[in-house]
């Protein structure tokens, strides 16, 4: 991916996250996101306890399959699996946008 996109969907993410997690309480919680190659992670850090530190939780995948991005969720073994009620799409932002409505609660606990 060329670093112009990376840079795009960056901001993109890092607007989301602003709205996302409350000013309040950005000191014991945080939404990431990591890169591996056309993969992108959103993950959850948690302070545990001081002295345990930050516990993570990965969120959703996004993947770059044949020009559009795929969703995929965690399974219960601890792997992403593909999410079949959102079909691929070459708009980053509407594919963010399904994760954020979550009609089958895959992400975001009620």
């Amino acid at each position: 991916m060329d670093p112009f996109t990376v840079r795009r969907l960056e901001k993109i993410l890092d607007g989301y996250i602003e709205a996302k997690v409350p000013q309040g309480m950005r000191a014991s919680i945080r939404l990431i996101y990591e890169w591996e190659g056309d993969v992108l992670t959103l993950c959850e850090r948690r302070l545990s306890y001081p002295e345990l530190g930050w516990s993570r939780a990965d969120i959703v995948q996004f993947r770059l399959e044949a020009g559009g991005w795929c969703v995929y969720a965690k399974g219960e073994d601890g792997s992403f699996m593909p999410v079949s009620a959102i079909e691929p799409d070459p708009d980053f932002e509407r594919q963010l946008e399904q994760v954020e409505l979550d009609p089958e609660g895959l992400f975001w606990i009620s």
